[in-house]
């Protein structure tokens, strides 16, 4: 019996795994999003709610087109003429058993319902909407996608600087030694030494383990097979460029922003939805007509049509109306309200990004620039060390700095990149600018 219940899930599971994307050796970020951009969860509940909203608008709209259908009956009865009002002089009252048959074709269309029709042109907003929120769901992943490639890139950034830095420390620790054996420096410059190369091995483990850390983060964002067998190595994701103007920046933003432009089109729904419910109120005008075989057996029949017109006009519905459309009023101020959140939320993230972006180019320039003095410091120290000039100190001090200016630089250059990636978010172009 257990074995009858794990064979289906041993399918399922091979089924996914089959399903599942495998990592380049070398991922690049335009890899990563086209896996991403397939394979997200996300996108997918997305697409399936933009079906649901296409399924329902074209079940609306099927009540504006012509409708023609077949009929086809044949019957055997019998009847109670008294039943009916007919009263015969005959010896039965039961007549039959005869044959009735009917067969036919049925037209109907509405000529005049502007309820509809308002409906109609709701549904098709909220298609719009779902269409447009597929598409902010793209910018989503997008940014999720570069954030935590920057932050890979970062890590890996940090464990080659350290590995640098270590085998640096491990030449002057060699130059101390060789000092030490001819008599020309101390145990304490040696013992110095040597904690400087133990501590920044420490550093570079910890670093060689982060960066295992964010590729499996990765993995598991893009929701392909998680393993860190892979390398983060492309520049392109820091992006390029500087920032535009403020008032130039929120105007693209207002008229590309996807997740604003469905809140506009969510209020355009609601708004027919209000006119729909008023619209009910009017009168409304059917054509039905048909045309067919009419008899008593398929052998046996004459030609028969019919053509009517249907005016329907409500005069009294309890109320049902007056409900309807304050309901559908609340719903339109939600949505008002829904949209005037987004345009100032859409505001304070485009000016975020922007002063994001020149506050980080600002920091990227400083951070370069010390990270050049602090490099020259090292080999300045290092040449007073080998000279006899001073002791180790100083050269294991310049390191120190150094170190921090190489974090600095590498944390400037990671603050960019992202910044970078926020405004495109912000702009709504997040995924036009990486996918290039």
């Amino acid at each position: 019996m257990k074995r009858l219940v794990l064979l289906p899930l041993l399918a399922a599971t091979v089924a996914l795994a089959q399903k599942t994307a495998t990592l380049p050796a070398d991922l690049t970020l335009r890899q990563a999003l086209e896996i991403a951009l397939m394979n997200n969860s996300t996108l997918r509940t997305a697409a399936a709610n933009m079906e649901r909203a296409s399924g329902k608008y074209e079940q609306v709209r099927s009540s504006l087109l012509p409708e023609l259908s077949a009929v086809a009956r044949q019957a055997y009865l019998t009847t109670n003429l008294q039943g009916i009002g007919i009263d015969l002089p005959t010896p039965s009252r039961i007549q039959g058993p005869f044959g009735s048959m009917d067969a036919r074709a049925i037209f109907s269309q509405d000529l005049l319902n502007i309820a509809s029709l308002r409906s109609w042109q709701s549904f098709s907003s909220h298609r719009d909407s779902s269409r447009f929120l597929v598409q902010d769901a793209r910018e989503v992943v997008t940014l999720n996608v570069v954030g935590a490639y920057l932050q890979a890139l970062r890590a890996k950034a940090t464990r080659d600087t350290l590995t640098k830095q270590t085998k640096l420390a491990c030449d002057l620790y060699k130059i101390t030694t060789d000092r030490l054996k001819r008599g020309v420096a101390s145990e304490l410059d040696a013992n110095r030494a040597k904690q400087k190369v133990n501590s920044l091995e420490q550093n570079r483990q910890e670093a060689e383990q982060a960066y295992v850390a964010a590729k499996l983060t990765l993995a598991g964002l893009l929701e392909a097979n998680v393993t860190s067998d892979f390398e983060v190595s492309d520049p392109d994701a820091y992006g390029s460029g500087g920032t535009m103007d403020k008032d130039a920046s929120l105007r693209a933003a207002l008229a590309t922003r996807p997740d604003y432009r469905a809140a506009e089109a969510a209020v355009r729904a609601a708004e027919y939805d209000v006119k729909s419910f008023e619209a009910a109120r009017l009168p409304t005008l059917t054509l039905r007509a048909s045309d067919g075989q009419s008899g008593t057996y398929p052998d046996h029949n004459v030609n028969t049509y019919s053509v009517a017109g249907l005016l329907t006009y409500p005069i009294f519905t309890s109320g049902r109306i007056g409900g309807q459309i304050r309901e559908a009023k609340a719903a339109l101020e939600e949505a008002t309200a829904a949209l005037d959140k987004n345009r100032s939320q859409i505001e304070v993230e485009v000016l975020t990004a922007v002063s994001g972006v020149e506050w980080a180019m600002k920091q990227v320039e400083t951070s370069s620039q010390n990270l050049g003095l602090s490099r020259q410091e090292v080999d300045l120290s290092r040449v007073r060390f080998v000279q006899g000039v001073a002791d180790n100190t100083e050269v294991v001090n310049a390191q120190d700095r150094l170190t921090q200016a190489d974090d600095a630089s590498i944390r400037a250059q990671y603050t960019l990149g992202l910044a970078r990636a926020n405004l495109a978010r912000a702009m709504g172009g997040a995924e036009r600018a990486y996918r290039k």
